[in-house]
């Protein structure tokens, strides 16, 4: 009765007994077993690893009775130098797994050197592993030049790695200007070696307290190079890249009415997306153009000295003959310089040149060509010579001047409205007779004891010219209106066209005397973003001024990059991953790079 009355136990509620772990005994060596990582058994001869329930004299005899029988007479010193092999062939295999992670770190970095070199990708196996071996070899011995063999530098392994580093910079560029309020661009379109229209695309963002350039994009332009095209390709990366035309503040361009023009120009189709946008024209082209024109007299003075310099640059034979005078005449140069209408500096430098060897340009054309000959023996023509080296030369000096990067509208408006108050300077002053100015005239005035009204009439014309050119072509330069962002806590401080939270935001500022001192100690570049924070719409109004491009000198920058890249020898290349790392300021993370290769080695 009882029996039925006992609760039953199923054998569902019963609790398993906890399985035994057995443990490692040194004697087990004599079997041809050491302990492993985890505890269990593992042989020493096939390096298999059995289970914890092996653990028994019995079994892992059994193992090597049956998988090794030709080992069961073997003493334990037998056993004990496989397992000394075993641990040195591990740790062998640990070195290599660490030397491999420190070659493909050094993978990345040549490869971004060449890439900054603008070399070809197969330098890296040809000549620069080479030599690294060598060197080493030399100097630390075989075993570390041994190490450095095992860095991957193929042709196609540099061709990926720069490919990642410019993807990784990409990216990191993109998440600033996604991230930032404002930001401005700059592009230019050229064609390369193989006929194919490259669009550049530089940007600037203000980034952590500074005003940053860098390199955005390099894309082929299919078809004709319209503003309609151009505008395309650039929509489509501002989509691609999720990035908005709103935050777009400024965009600089050449001037070429495929970028100007006022309907169908790349310009007019951005302001139809952002209509605040501010379209500026280069400030470099604008320049060239302003002093392109000039009098007739002086204009013929150009033409001459630039065919008698094409008559002894055209041949071989006349380019020896005169560089041989120039030296049995001792002068300071024996070689002319080439005139290109498109290199602007040229025609200072061609001028120049032909003005210091004007004597012996008289003497090499005496025969050949006697009436250019008589033109370097005319006072008043040379007169008119030096005055155009003379101003060409301020010319190529105020171009060089507003060249570079990390340059402002502030800054270049400075300069060109500096050099335009010198042309009413200058004019006065030949007028009244002094030429101190322009050396080279003045010295030839005085060497040939010749009156300052030899070269009055043509010199004050075309300076009158000039100064009426800079003031057509660079009519918006306003620079007063500047003044509260060069300096706010100028009493005279005042700005028009501010909001009214903006203005008092000034007033704030201008009576900050701790931002005063830091003012005095930092560049604008460096001093207004750092107020985004405490006076933001303020900042804001004044980066609107700070950001724009004045000039599109990143872009012939980059093209002349690209065409150093992409020439005769690789017309093939395709060049937007070799620029973004060769160009841009961001650097790569490498580190990064190569866990994510670790992590997935087939990609």
């Amino acid at each position: 009765m009882d029996a039925y009355l006992r609760p039953s136990t199923s054998s569902s509620d019963a609790k398993p007994k906890p399985a035994k772990l057995r443990r490692y005994v040194d004697n087990y060596l004599k079997l041809g077993f050491i302990q492993s990582s985890d505890g269990r058994p593992k042989c020493v001869v096939c390096l298999q690893v059995l289970a914890n329930e092996a653990m028994k004299p019995a079994k892992l005899k059994r193992h090597l009775m049956t998988k090794h029988p030709g080992l069961k007479d073997k003493t334990m010193d037998f056993f004990r130098r496989k397992t000394e092999e075993y641990m040195l062939q591990k740790t062998r295999l640990v070195n290599l797994a660490t030397t491999s992670e420190k070659a493909q770190r050094a993978s990345y970095l040549v490869a971004q050197r060449i890439a900054k070199s603008k070399k070809p990708h197969s330098i890296g196996q040809e000549l620069l592993l080479p030599a690294a071996v060598e060197m080493c070899e030399a100097v630390l011995g075989t075993e570390a030049a041994n190490k450095l063999k095992a860095v991957p530098l193929s042709n196609d392994t540099v061709r990926r790695r720069i490919e990642e580093l410019s993807a990784d910079i990409q990216s990191q560029l993109l998440d600033r200007l996604r991230s930032c309020e404002q930001f401005s661009i700059q592009l230019d379109e050229s064609t390369d070696i193989s006929s194919a229209a490259q669009l550049i695309v530089l940007v600037r963002y203000p980034w952590e307290g500074d005003i940053l350039e860098d390199f955005l994009f390099c894309k082929e332009v299919p078809g004709r190079t319209t503003g309609e095209e151009i505008f395309r390709l650039l929509d489509a990366f501002m989509t691609e890249a999720r990035l908005s035309w709103e935050k777009c503040v400024a965009v600089c361009t050449d001037g070429a009415a495929a970028m100007t023009g006022r309907k169908s120009g790349v310009t007019a189709r951005i302001k139809s997306v952002n209509p605040r946008i501010m379209a500026t024209h280069c400030m470099l082209h604008r320049q060239a153009l302003a002093s392109k024109d000039m009098e007739p007299d002086l204009h013929c003075v150009l033409n001459t000295a630039v065919t008698a310099v094409n008559f002894v640059k055209s041949r071989a034979l006349q380019s020896r003959l005169f560089g041989q005078l120039c030296r049995d005449m001792d002068a300071g140069h024996d070689a002319l310089l080439y005139h290109c209408e498109v290199r602007w500096l040229s025609r200072g430098k061609v001028l120049q040149r032909v003005f210091e060897l004007r004597r012996e340009m008289a003497e090499f054309m005496t025969e050949e060509k006697p009436n250019i000959a008589q033109f370097f023996t005319d006072p008043e023509s040379m007169a008119k010579l030096a005055y155009l080296a003379d101003i060409f030369n301020i010319l190529n000096s105020l171009n060089l001047s507003i060249q570079g990067g990390h340059t402002s509208i502030l800054e270049v408006s400075n300069k060109i409205t500096a050099f335009m108050k010198k042309t009413v300077l200058w004019r006065r002053r030949i007028q009244d007779g002094i030429t101190d100015m322009f050396p080279q005239l003045s010295e030839f005035l005085h060497t040939n004891n010749l009156s300052v009204a030899t070269v009055r009439k043509v010199t004050t014309s075309h300076l009158t010219s000039l100064s009426e050119h800079f003031s057509s072509y660079f009519s918006d330069v306003n620079t007063d209106a500047w003044d509260w962002v060069r300096d706010p806590f100028a009493p005279a401080a005042t700005a028009n066209g501010l909001t009214g939270k903006a203005e008092e935001q000034l007033l704030d500022l201008s009576c900050d005397r701790t931002l005063k001192a830091r003012f005095q100690q930092v560049n604008l570049a460096n001093f207004w973003p750092s107020l985004s924070h405490e006076y933001p719409e303020l900042t804001a109004e004044a980066m609107q001024i700070l950001l724009p491009f004045p000039t599109t000198y990143l872009c012939e920058s980059s093209f002349s990059t690209l065409t150093a890249m992409k020439n005769k020898y690789r017309a093939r290349l395709q060049v937007e991953d070799d620029l973004r790392v060769c160009l841009s300021t961001i650097t790569p993370r490498i580190g990064k790079l190569c866990c994510e290769r670790q992590a997935h080695p087939s990609h």
